[in-house]
């Protein structure tokens, strides 16, 4: 792990509220990086917040970093104030065990609720290239449709390779009136789709809350616990 101050390089908008950044990694200096892992972004008050790489290992010289203001939250409203008027951002890098360095043999399913699509995205850029000798199946919940800022990119993921297999899902139907797709929690509608998950592999990115529920409920219907992954594990960790 490393601590460096990274030029930023560029900040775009995707839709309404979600922000796009590339920081670059200081010259002469290095990040090696599995697919999966997160960042740590140091704040003036010296706070660090926790985000998920966007971006594959391959990418040389860059992190890409997706991040939304949550509402209510004083350091968001610090980091959205940093994203305006920032040029250098001071990280922490690599850090988490949730990670995947190669596609497994046999089935795998990502449960992405709202920006965790960016650890997932790392992972698929990372083992797409190689070609995929088993289903991949991408689950990406958010409450409403305009939140699906990166659907282009994943129906072109299932463009490149037949294993590939994406399904959005809204919860909050209501949002979106106009919206024609699965609805539900996005975890719920993976598991009545597919069915028996015993021999999968399964990674979750999702607020605790959503993890735990998740889990309990794949383990009931035979996944091994073993083979459910998630950052919320190590620094959530459930009561014992």
């Amino acid at each position: 792990m490393k601590t460096l101050s990274c030029p930023v390089d560029s900040i775009e908008y995707y839709n309404h509220d979600t922000r796009r950044i590339f920081l670059k990694i200081p010259e002469g200096e290095s990040v090696d990086f599995k697919a999966g892992q997160y960042l740590q972004m140091i704040l003036p008050t010296n706070k660090k917040c926790p985000f998920s790489i966007a971006s594959a290992p391959s990418l040389e010289g860059m992190v890409e970093i997706h991040i939304r203001p949550t509402p209510g939250s004083e350091d968001s409203k610090i980091i959205e104030t940093l994203l305006d008027e920032a040029k250098v951002i001071d990280l922490e890098l690599p850090l988490g065990d949730c990670f995947l360095e190669k596609a497994p043999a046999g089935p795998l399913l990502m449960l992405a609720a709202s920006t965790g699509i960016t650890q997932m995205k790392s992972i698929i850029e990372s083992i797409l290239p190689g070609g995929l000798e088993h289903p991949v199946h991408l689950y990406w919940g958010v409450l409403a449709d305009k939140d699906l800022y990166l659907s282009d990119l994943c129906k072109s993921w299932e463009e490149k390779d037949k294993n590939f297999h994406f399904v959005p899902v809204v919860s909050e139907p209501e949002t979106s009136p106009d919206w024609q797709g699965k609805t539900g929690l996005v975890g719920n509608i993976a598991l009545d789709d597919l069915g028996d998950v015993s021999d999968t592999t399964v990674f979750v990115s999702g607020s605790p809350g959503m993890v735990y529920a998740t889990l309990d409920l794949y383990v009931e219907n035979g996944l091994p616990e073993k083979n459910m992954f998630s950052d919320i594990f190590s620094y959530a960790p459930r009561a014992k």
